[in-house]
């Protein structure tokens, strides 16, 4: 028993595994798990600078106490993104799978389409963003990135009106119209997702499309009983790294609370950065541990 538990983990996949997350594992050794230590230790201090340079007064979980007592800004902004986070990544996702769909599927322009949605994640979603001239940059830059919210603007004015027209109550446009500003943000951080999607279309036997559709199952059906369960191994590898990604962007108001802090108060800086990566942690922990029962592999 005990030799094929050694066989399954030593497989050639496992070592080609390890080698390409060698330079990982070496650069954290040397590079950040002194580091990682040293910034514990300090949850548990008083930092104080001098010509010396850091002075450390031990205060127990004096820290700590006030994050989870006192500080109502941290807790309520942990709610909000919560929140943000569950609404976000469930429309990444979706969108996600449907693009997939789209592009795995033959058609005329289908690489220029991919090449599009691929832009973000080949050069970076700010480099991208840079040369549209939506963010930062030059005069010419930021008279562009005018230019689109004043048509965003007006486009979101228009889909309330239709939206009015037919007599919907107002708080419900609000809420549609809010997401569909933010569906040209939610587009920048799909590109590896989708690409995670399409692999895993591919991957699926095409033999059993051919079963469905001579047993006469119509499109909808072959997805939901075909398509569907076997893409559940990317769905949950996309969930998690969605939500890593979205608790970690920079324009997360936890971050940059954390930021701030950072220049006057180190050591409850520290104690803020331990209690959101537990708060993480335990997150990914959970999705894990509900969708990972759903998933069907193909093997």
């Amino acid at each position: 028993m005990n030799n094929k538990k050694r066989r399954r983990l030593l497989t050639p996949d496992d070592k080609t595994g390890l080698l390409f997350v060698l330079p990982f594992i070496i650069g954290f050794i040397f590079l950040f798990f002194k580091p990682l230590l040293e910034s514990v230790n300090y949850t548990f201090h008083r930092i104080s600078v001098d010509a010396n340079g850091l002075l450390l007064e031990p205060i127990g979980f004096e820290n700590w106490q006030y994050l989870v007592t006192k500080d109502s800004a941290f807790v309520k902004q942990i709610s909000s993104i919560i929140t943000s986070v569950t609404v976000e990544v469930l429309v990444i996702m979706f969108m996600s799978i449907f693009l997939a769909v789209l592009l795995v599927n033959k058609f005329p322009g289908r690489l220029l389409f991919r090449v599009c949605l691929f832009l973000p994640m080949i050069f970076g979603a700010d480099a991208v963003l840079h040369s549209f001239g939506m963010i930062g940059g030059s005069s010419e830059m930021t008279a562009n990135s005018n230019e689109f919210m004043i048509m965003s603007g007006e486009t979101t004015g228009f889909i309330k009106e239709i939206i009015s027209s037919f007599g919907i109550l107002t708080p419900l446009i609000e809420k549609f119209t809010a997401y569909a500003d933010k569906l040209f943000k939610l587009l920048w951080n799909m590109p590896l997702q989708i690409v995670i999607f399409i692999i895993g279309l591919q991957a699926i036997p095409p033999h059993l499309y051919e079963v469905a559709k001579m047993e006469g199952a119509t499109a909808w059906e072959t997805f939901w009983k075909i398509t569907f369960p076997l893409l559940t191994p990317s769905i949950l590898l996309c969930l998690i790294y969605s939500v890593i990604d979205y608790f970690n962007a920079t324009t997360n108001t936890i971050v940059q609370m954390i930021d701030e802090n950072m220049v006057n108060r180190l050591d409850y800086a520290c104690t803020q950065s331990w209690a959101y990566s537990l708060l993480i942690f335990v997150i990914v922990l959970v999705i894990n541990a509900i969708v990972s029962r759903r998933v069907i592999s193909m093997d």
